[in-house]
């Protein structure tokens, strides 16, 4: 598939290359500072508001359900699809870097809808649970099975335009890199506390995915929109270090 064309030959000289990663991994550092800063500023005004539904635990955290998380929840998840959209656009109009960074603004927002909110509306009731899934949970194990066959036949079938791509591959690697550090806790949670698990998966998985994505970048991949993929990639292996390493 021409977005992930890889081989041994780069076709990208020095100065393209760091005019691609400069804008590349500077656009995805703005984008995300600006929806976090966003999200977090909605948090705020909703802290001393009366909550949607009762809090109660869910996987062994405790709920956030305010007024202000519903309404960036659904904002988020309208706008996520009109990025989708958006980029899809840019992408046939031959805007590689434009559709990359408008698809992974989409995917990230998704990914704030879904993962970062609507867990915490789950309704408790004495005979039943309606359940939005916690999916950077281990109880989210075989959604994530699920998402990823239906991933690999949509790469086989040419399913997606390179917008789309961007898109999908920003929600997955929010979720992923979650998954794999929060959800997979309980399987050694007899052995060593969370914070331990947690800065050495951080440090173990995410530098093994920094250092896969730059020899991809260097030895395989000839394309831009590979390229752009390998350094999305190597965003993600850093943010499991931040997040894992550093606790954030």
């Amino acid at each position: 598939m021409e977005h992930f064309r890889f081989s041994k030959t780069q076709s990208c000289d020095r100065r393209t290359a760091l005019r691609e990663w400069g804008a590349a991994l500077g656009g995805i550092l703005l984008i995300t500072a600006v929806l976090v800063g966003l999200f977090a500023t909605f948090l705020y005004l909703g802290r001393d508001m009366a909550s949607v539904i009762p809090p109660h635990m869910d996987d062994g955290e405790e709920v956030d359900p305010s007024p202000m998380r519903l309404a960036y929840m659904l904002l988020g998840f309208v706008c996520s699809f009109v990025a989708a959209w958006w980029a899809t656009r840019a992408a046939g109009r031959g805007r590689t870097l434009g559709a990359f960074l408008i698809g992974y603004a989409g995917g990230t927002l998704l990914w704030q809808a879904m993962g970062e909110s609507a867990w915490h509306f789950s309704i408790v009731q004495e005979d039943f649970l309606t359940c939005f899934p916690h999916i950077e949970g281990s109880s989210a194990l075989f959604l994530f099975i699920v998402c990823a066959i239906l991933l690999i036949y949509c790469y086989h079938r040419h399913a997606f335009s390179w917008g789309v791509w961007a898109f999908v591959l920003a929600f997955v690697g929010n979720w992923w890199g979650h998954f794999f550090l929060i959800g997979s806790y309980p399987l050694v949670s007899g052995m060593m506390e969370e914070g331990v698990w947690f800065r050495l998966f951080g440090a173990v998985a995410g530098g093994l995915t920094t250092v896969l994505s730059l020899l991809l970048w260097r030895y395989g991949a000839r394309t831009q929109k590979a390229r752009l993929c390998c350094i999305l990639m190597f965003y993600f292996g850093l943010g499991m270090i931040v997040t894992g390493v550093g606790g954030i």
